[in-house]
């Protein structure tokens, strides 16, 4: 006898939310991230075989008036999706959302990747996604993840345009690449203090013509140390040496100098660092910074710390 595992049959099964919330708790103190289920991932309707049909994906709830759309992936010429079918909102208030049962942690990192694709010959906008409190629906919880699928066209004024069209990417690649303008993960970390109520995962179209997506995931793991980019337990001078090494350009990994996993090692991450270094910077060579803008706070402490030393000079005069 035979016996086959059909993959799609995986993609409605949920864990039940007690034993999520407890995989959950026994990540505290350790690095790994766990995957969240979420019912119906890569958005399958059974209905939408092969066509397409108007109406939110199994499992999720939504907005029916708004041109929610499940599509065939191969029938349209697109690939790299998970499963047959895609997930697409048409219209302005377009969104989707699933209570996933879990409540929040405290000290935990929430991660959501999601993949989109520019379908050729379409004009399409940008599409929004991350977690919501199930206590506090509509309000955005940490960074909110986007993917502007219109910008992957090159005449579209996104200056990391590159004309790859039909293709499912992750947002978490799309960070990757040039400035990071084509889209970004949402992160949203808890602190001591977790929001009330359970996990929602949302998508939403923000602004422009149609988007198509696919392949919602939920990763969680303890939160880490800010500064700490080597995830050593301390800040030090190591980290220091990484975000140095690998500033201002786009990386895949947090150990290489990426605090804000934002796809791009810049200003925002040495400020981390810098504000959790415990010592002062005497000596450490910073002039790989210089031509860098700095935020305004930055340049308001660069002028106290200028007006500082000419009143010490002046005095020193006076003394004289």
């Amino acid at each position: 006898m035979t016996i086959r595992f059909e993959r799609k049959q995986m993609k409605t099964f949920v864990a039940p939310a007690v034993a999520v919330a407890l995989c959950v708790s026994m990540l505290a103190g350790k690095s790994a991230a766990v995957s969240v289920p979420i019912t119906n991932y890569s958005f399958e309707t059974p209905s939408a075989a092969g066509t397409y049909v108007l109406a939110p994906p199994d499992g999720w709830g939504g907005n029916p008036g708004a041109n929610i759309f499940i599509e065939d992936i191969a029938a349209v010429g697109m690939s790299g999706g998970d499963g047959l079918q895609y997930l697409g909102l048409d219209n302005d208030g377009a969104y989707i959302t699933q209570d996933l049962g879990v409540p929040f942690q405290a000290g935990m990192t929430y991660r959501v990747d999601l993949a989109s694709a520019h379908r050729s010959g379409f004009t399409h906008g940008i599409a929004e996604f991350g977690v919501y409190s199930s206590n506090a629906i509509g309000t955005d919880l940490g960074t909110v993840g986007f993917m502007d699928l219109q910008g992957v066209w090159s005449g579209s004024g996104n200056p990391d345009g590159d004309d790859m069209y039909d293709v499912f990417r992750d947002a978490s690649v799309l960070q990757t690449i040039g400035s990071g303008a084509l889209g970004r993960t949402s992160k949203f970390s808890t602190g001591s203090t977790p929001p009330t109520g359970n996990v929602v995962v949302y998508i939403r179209k923000a602004s422009g013509a149609r988007v198509n997506l696919d392949n919602i995931r939920l990763d969680v793991s303890p939160s880490l140390l800010a500064g700490d980019v080597d995830d050593d337990g301390d800040v030090d001078l190591d980290d220091f040496n990484a975000i140095r090494d690998h500033f201002r350009t786009s990386v895949a990994a947090r150990n290489l100098g990426d605090l804000t996993e934002d796809g791009r090692v810049g200003f925002d991450d040495f400020r981390e660092w810098k504000n959790n270094y415990p010592f002062p910077l005497t000596g450490l060579n910073l002039a790989f910074l210089q031509g860098v803008p700095e935020p305004a706070s930055w340049t308001l402490c660069g002028l106290a710390l200028s007006v500082a030393c000419g009143y010490r000079r002046f005095a020193g005069r006076r003394r004289n």
